[in-house]
């Protein structure tokens, strides 16, 4: 259990970095024209999203655990 609880830490504070990363280049996109700006938009959309799927499992998590008080059994 403890394993699943670092593990799951992780990769939420990934979910992190990836989501902060992808704003980065959505705002840096602003400063390109062209091929290079829509390459850069293209990656700041689809890193946003994925930073977006770790936090939005724990937030689904959490409403199971302290809103539905649903538990499930080893």
């Amino acid at each position: 259990m403890l394993v699943f609880a670092v593990i799951s830490i992780f990769t939420l504070g990934l979910g992190l970095l990836a989501l902060f990363d992808g704003i980065e280049m959505l705002a840096a996109s602003a400063g390109y024209a062209g091929n290079d700006r829509t390459a850069l938009l293209g990656l700041g959309v689809l890193t946003t999203a994925g930073g977006l799927v770790p936090i939005a499992l724990w937030v689904l998590a959490g409403w199971a655990l302290f809103v539905k008080r649903q538990r499930w059994e080893w």
